[in-house]
């Protein structure tokens, strides 16, 4: 909420100080952002917050990068959002905030699979499932990790995410997608034997 030059001149002095640094190496992506010279004085910082101040800045930050609306800062953003909603309470406000992360994690896992990378989009897809409770949204989570576990060369953990997927289909009625998965299962069984 403050003006850019007194901020300019805090972020200066804590240069100075030497518990800050700026990255000047002018082929680096983060070339002119501020980094802590050691993580001792991150955690310090970042312990010094309440949970209420550490929620607001995660979403200020997410809010401020998912603003400039490239593809590129998915996996950022994702992780201001999952850090703001380990510091909510239980209830509405962590339900939206759960919405918000497993949305940007979900498009951080695509980004990643577009870059070829499919052990980070995994994670991503793993992450959000670890607060997903909700039988089609998880079942679509569990679906694009195992595609992502398929991709990365892990047949087991595709098969323990097929599994999972095709019970929630099952117990939620719906048999013709409980088959496909498992059609897809003995496929994936098939072919990796």
């Amino acid at each position: 909420g403050g003006d850019a030059a007194t901020l300019e001149t805090r972020l200066r002095d804590l240069v100075r100080r030497e518990f800050l640094v700026v990255e000047a190496d002018p082929r680096s992506p983060e070339r002119g952002q501020f980094a802590f010279t050691q993580s001792l004085i991150r955690e310090v910082a970042y312990g010094t917050l309440s949970k209420s101040d550490r929620r607001a800045l995660h979403l200020t930050a997410a809010n401020h990068f998912e603003s400039a609306d490239d593809e590129e800062l998915a996996g950022v953003v994702a992780a201001h959002y999952v850090e703001a909603l380990e510091a909510t309470p239980a209830g509405p406000d962590a339900d939206a905030l759960a919405s918000r992360a497993r949305d940007w994690l979900r498009r951080a896992s695509d980004r990643a699979v577009s870059l070829g990378s499919p052990t980070q989009a995994l994670a991503f897809a793993e992450q959000a499932l670890s607060f997903t409770q909700d039988g089609d949204e998880r079942r679509a989570l569990l679906l694009l990790a195992a595609d992502a576990a398929e991709d990365a060369l892990r047949p087991k953990e595709r098969e323990r995410l097929l599994r999972e997927a095709a019970d929630l289909a099952g117990s939620t009625g719906d048999r013709i997608g409980e088959v496909q998965i498992l059609l897809d299962l003995l496929r994936s069984i098939f072919f990796t034997s």
